[in-house]
């Protein structure tokens, strides 16, 4: 398993913000969001199919994640011999092949083609993540890096805003919600084509990367197996909230809440920015890991929704700085070993194929969707009892 991780640390060397390819690569960010919509998107097309297919239906988020194990490294090995941008475009491939299959499979098409869709659009997206943040490395110095990693998921983030709105312009015009797929499958091409045009000047390929047995056997240091599982929970709560909150309101509109979601996401990682200058990563963790553990509770137990709307919106601003601080946290940890977290993260992120079967499982057990809210509350308390084992660096 060598040549798995991709060696970045070269491409730290830069000396100022390259402008001319800034653009491309936060598209990439915003086309990264794509995949997040099949969470929200799997409540409109379980109206499709009867009763007893929703449990299948509850699998389609796997489809996107379960990529991210499997494909990760192996990406990662052919990102060192191709180079990052080819690595993106192949990702911008799968993603515009996967979000048309069910499109052209045609309204009321069976299940298998948004299966068959939806994985190609993980094998893309795990193909741009693997490529899109060490491309965005070789055009920053290596110290403004943090902070055009926060510009990028907010691009990120506002793609998954503007999914509501769009879901919901769309079917007061049309009655169905699919042209969303030839819109993200056409701004996929858009972004292609620009970063094809845009010529990037990447470091010489390394003969040396971390394997995997260089990645798992950091799992041994206390600090990074903390960080690793409070990563691999926070994508799994992620995507259980995208999975429940259209389902926590009997509303046709009820997408709007994924809305209020990533706009409070946008707003508490401008938020974090500023506040975790001045406040160690590691409490700030525990202030929002106590706050949206509260939330968990208050969307358990009410029904009004306004209240859920609320609750919604502010578990997304204190999820906002969650993936940063572990992935710090992790890497101050073992500076020397940064590509190994790098792959750890990755890996990590395969921790989302496993949301949509349980929550759905809890929800068909229970009859009420707000009972999904414990898989979440169990991921929030992890990260919350995980931010105290942690030490406090300043």
């Amino acid at each position: 398993m060598k040549n798995c991780i991709p060696e970045i640390s070269s491409l730290m060397r830069v000396g100022k913000v390259d402008k001319r390819v800034l653009g491309p690569v936060l598209m990439g960010f915003f086309i990264m969001g794509f995949c997040d919509m099949v969470a929200p998107i799997t409540g409109r097309i379980a109206l499709e199919f009867p009763a007893s297919r929703q449990a299948a239906v509850s699998f389609l988020p796997t489809m996107v994640f379960l990529w991210f194990l499997v494909l990760s490294t192996p990406l990662a090995a052919l990102m060192n011999r191709i180079g990052r941008k080819a690595t993106a475009l192949i990702g911008y491939a799968f993603t515009v092949v996967g979000l048309m299959v069910p499109y052209v499979a045609g309204e009321g098409c069976a299940l298998g083609w948004y299966f068959a869709g939806f994985g190609l659009l993980g094998v893309g997206n795990t193909a741009i993540q693997v490529a899109i943040n060490p491309l965005l490395a070789t055009i920053v110095p290596g110290e403004r890096m943090t902070s055009y990693l926060t510009v990028g998921q907010i691009f990120r983030n506002t793609s998954l805003l503007l999914l509501a709105p769009i879901v919901t312009a769309l079917v007061a015009l049309t009655g169905s919600w699919r042209l969303l797929l030839p819109i993200y499958a056409g701004l996929t091409v858009l972004g292609g084509i620009w970063l094809q045009a845009t010529s990037v000047a990447e470091p010489p390929r390394s003969d040396r990367a971390a394997g995997m047995a260089d990645c798992f056997r950091l799992l041994g240091n206390p600090t990074v197996l903390l960080c690793t599982l409070g990563v691999a929970c926070f994508i799994a709560g992620d995507v259980g909230i995208g999975f429940l909150s259209v389902r926590l309101i009997d509303n046709p509109d009820s997408i709007l809440t994924t809305t209020g979601f990533y706009a409070c996401r946008i707003v508490g990682t401008l938020v974090g920015a500023w506040v975790l200058v001045r406040v160690s990563d590691v409490k700030y963790l525990r202030w929002n890991m106590a706050g949206a553990l509260a939330l968990c509770a208050v969307l358990l137990l009410v029904r009004g929704e306004t209240a859920v709307y609320a609750a919604v919106g502010l578990t997304g601003f204190a999820m906002a700085c969650v993936f940063a601080t572990f992935y710090a946290v992790a890497t101050k940890a073992v500076p020397e070993k940064a590509n190994e977290v790098a792959g750890l993260m990755i890996l990590a992120i395969s921790a989302g194929a496993v949301s949509g079967p349980v929550c759905g499982a809890i929800v068909r057990w229970s009859g009420d969707a707000h009972w999904g809210m414990l898989f979440v509350a169990l991921c929030v308390g992890y990260m919350l009892w995980a931010s105290f084992k942690l030490k406090i660096k300043q």
